[in-house]
This record gives structure tokens, C-alpha cells and sequence, in this order.
């Protein structure tokens, strides 16, 4: 891999190998907190740029936590998502990426709160959404650490849910709010008997949790006819933005 990720400084020095971009998030049907209809839902995202342009997101955000520490990178990141957020006029909710190793350190969390504490005051709303294929090693300081941070009114999601590895050992924790349904396994949700069998059953797995379902990578109208047939929440994808870049 290229040397420039592995050692790099930390990430606000290095806006020639990624960026950061915003991706909306809808609500299918009306929602009693409006986010995702009458105020604005996003996701934020780390976009390769440079000489790693050719990299997937996924790939690169991969690679990042495997040759950077975790903690510093979600910090960073986190910081400067929330930072952006404070600035935002209108009520928003924002979605940031977070390994779960994240939710075991004290610093995280209590900077996590801080930050959802003054959001709160002008209407915004914070989202963690653990990535899929993190695992944590001390998983009972992260149940706790997430229970502390959703009374603290931060929202926990699981990110590409029905991709590589389910986390149901922290959906049994009762820690999670929101599930977002992976892109594989709703592409064809309109045509394919076996994707709606899958994201029927994740819908049912959330009224269950008392949780919310979103669905990524929606691209068409007969996507968003299927998923609302199958009362899924919220969808995401090209059929409503493309991700647009922020200057952070």
C-alpha cells in the first residue's frame, strides 16, 4: 500500500489523500422527530482522493484503521463532523462512522456527549454508526458506554447490516436504535423475492429491538415503492443526492 496512509499525520494535515462528503438520509414515511423529512439526515463520509482516488470508500476507510489507531482516527473524525454540525442553521442530524472499539475508551465518550450536548441546544441530533466489521474486545464496557451515550440523547446504528458480520450479540444488548440494511441486499428488493425476504426479516428484527430501519442504496423509484410496501423507515442512496463534499 501506498506509505502515505500507513504514516501519515493526523488526518486534518492530510487533505491530499482523503476528504469528507455528506449523504442524505429519507424518510419514507413521516417520522415524530422530522428528521429525514421537514430537517435535513446525513451521513458523513471519508472520500480517498489523490493518489488513492482509484480505492473503494470502504476499502480505504479499511485500510485507514488497520495502519492508523483507531481511537485517534474516530476522534478526529468525529470532532470535525461534530464541528461542521454546530455550524448548521437549520435542526440536523448527522450520521458519523465510529468503530465500536471506539465506544470502550472514556475519552470518546465523554467528548461524544459534549459535543451532543451543545448540538442538542440549537436542535441537532448526533448518530454513532458502528462499522460492521469492528469488533471490540471489551464488549462490556461498550454496552455501557453505549447506554451512557443514548441517555445523553446520541442515537446508536449498526452500519451495513446483513453484509459480513451481524452484530446480533449487540442488538440482544439492547444498545441499538437504528439498523441500516447493506446495499447488497437491497439492490433488487423490487425484483428479487430473496433480497425482500431479507429485508422483510430486518424490518420485522428492528419493530422487534424497538429500533429503525434504513435502507442504503436506493437508486430508483420501484426501490422506494418496494421498501415502503415493506414499511421500512428511511432510505439512502443516488435516487435521492449523490454525496456532496464538504470543506472541513
Amino acid at each position: 500500500m501506498d506509505a502515505q496512509v500507513a504514516h501519515t499525520a493526523p488526518l486534518q494535515a492530510t487533505t491530499d489523500f482523503c476528504t469528507f462528503a455528506v449523504h442524505e438520509i429519507r424518510a419514507l414515511e413521516a417520522q415524530d422527530d422530522l428528521f429525514g423529512s421537514e430537517y435535513p439526515w446525513y451521513e458523513a463520509l471519508i472520500r480517498p482522493r489523490g493518489m488513492h482516488r482509484h480505492w473503494s470508500p470502504g476499502d480505504f476507510v479499511d485500510r485507514l484503521y488497520l495502519e492508523r489507531p483507531v481511537l485517534s482516527t474516530d476522534l478526529e473524525v468525529f470532532r470535525r463532523i461534530a464541528s461542521w454540525l454546530l455550524a448548521q442553521e437549520r435542526p440536523t442530524r448527522v450520521s458519523i462512522n465510529t468503530h465500536p472499539e471506539s465506544l470502550t475508551s472514556r475519552l470518546f465518550v465523554e467528548t461524544a456527549i459534549e459535543f451532543q450536548r451543545r448540538a442538542c441546544q440549537d436542535g441537532h441530533s448526533i448518530c454513532l454508526e458502528l462499522i460492521e466489521f469492528g469488533r471490540s474486545r471489551e464488549k462490556t464496557s461498550l454496552v455501557s458506554n453505549a447506554q451512557r451515550l443514548r441517555r445523553a440523547g446520541l442515537l446508536i446504528a449498526l452500519d451495513d447490516f446483513g453484509s459480513r458480520v451481524n452484530c446480533f450479540d449487540l442488538c440482544a444488548a439492547g444498545i441499538v436504535d437504528l439498523l441500516k440494511i447493506d446495499i447488497g441486499v437491497t439492490s433488487g428488493v423490487h425484483v428479487d423475492r430473496n433480497q425482500r425476504a431479507i429485508v422483510d426479516s430486518i424490518k420485522t428484527l428492528g419493530r422487534g429491538l424497538g429500533a429503525r430501519v434504513i435502507a442504503e442504496g436506493v437508486e430508483t423509484s420501484r426501490q422506494v415503492d418496494a421498501l415502503r410496501e415493506l414499511e421500512v423507515d428511511y432510505a439512502q442512496g443516488f435516487h435521492f443526492q449523490k454525496p456532496q463534499l464538504l470543506e472541513i
